[in-house]
């Protein structure tokens, strides 16, 4: 009997594998008979959705059951492109819990939220240097569209890491803690800016790859990888991510100055206080002497 329930899972499991590849393969499929369309066809301007995305204030809660569950998913997942996206997702709900963090003042949970965060992101330039696609014309162009999809997600989620960075400076932290924190802050900014670096030189290496499967010039590879970005509105993702991070920036120092102004004032007042309290300590040691003066006259 267990051995014909065992026989069952296996082939159930066998099965859902089965249908995920299928479905995996059709999209691919799907994806290849539109990733040239004309220049003409293309709107350089961000969809509501993506502008959501990019303006993501990270408000919302996240448990164990979640990660969990984004973890299985992305394991049941096949694509490397599919995978990479996924994580992402993944990496912004350590964000969300980073934030949470420091809202509660609890900067071993931040660091331990940051540091899964950066795992991701290391995970997911793996996924990035496994794209090649099949070595045909159509097959290098799909990859290279693949790679422009990630670029668009990796634009939103470093607009992401900008709000953490929003909220760092105005949580209720030490300026030790937030030197601590940012110092880790400042790694995952720098890793998640390197993934756009190697998904570059992953372009350059498919176009030369172009170049030589389709006989093409480099002129013509170039053509074809710019009309495969804005096919995706990759310009103009870029410049809405590029103003909303400097608006962040520019939040971010605003807060950083009024915590100086408030530090200082807070110093002040404790300089004030202590000089009224030595005036009032003279003040009182010299009518007690003069107390001491009068009862021994």
């Amino acid at each position: 009997m267990k051995t014909i329930i065992i026989g069952l899972i296996a082939v159930l499991m066998l099965s859902v594998f089965s249908a995920m590849v299928l479905a995996e393969e059709a999209t691919d499929n799907e994806s290849q008979t539109v990733i040239s369309p004309g220049l003409e066809e293309t709107n350089q301007t961000v969809d509501q959705e993506t502008t959501n995305e990019i303006n993501d204030e990270l408000n919302e809660s996240v448990s164990i059951v979640d990660t969990t569950l984004a973890r299985i998913d992305i394991w049941f997942t096949f694509n490397q492109e599919k995978k990479a996206e996924k994580e992402l997702k993944l990496a912004r709900l350590e964000l969300i819990k980073a934030k949470i963090a420091a809202l509660n003042n609890n900067t071993n949970a931040m660091e331990k939220a940051l540091a899964a965060h950066d795992k991701i992101i290391a995970k997911i330039q793996e996924r990035i240097n496994a794209i090649d696609g099949k070595a045909t014309k159509e097959g290098v162009q799909n990859s290279v569209s693949k790679l422009v999809g990630l670029e668009r997600a990796i634009q939103v989620h470093e607009a992401r890491i900008a709000k953490l960075n929003e909220i760092l400076a105005s949580a209720n932290l030490t300026d030790e803690q937030i030197a601590k924190i940012q110092a880790k802050l400042d790694k995952a900014i720098n890793n998640t800016a390197h993934l756009r670096d190697v998904e570059a030189a992953k372009i350059d290496k498919l176009s030369t790859r172009l170049m030589a499967i389709a006989n093409m010039t480099e002129e013509e590879v170039n053509a074809k990888v710019q009309e495969l970005k804005d096919a995706q509105n990759l310009s103009a993702i870029k410049a809405l991510v590029s103003e909303i991070k400097s608006a962040r920036a520019e939040k971010i120092q605003e807060r950083l100055k009024e915590r100086a102004r408030e530090s200082n004032k807070s110093e002040e007042e404790s300089e004030n206080e202590t000089e009224v309290n030595l005036e009032n300590e003279t003040e009182q040691q010299q009518a007690e002497a003069e107390e001491n003066e009068t009862e021994t006259e």
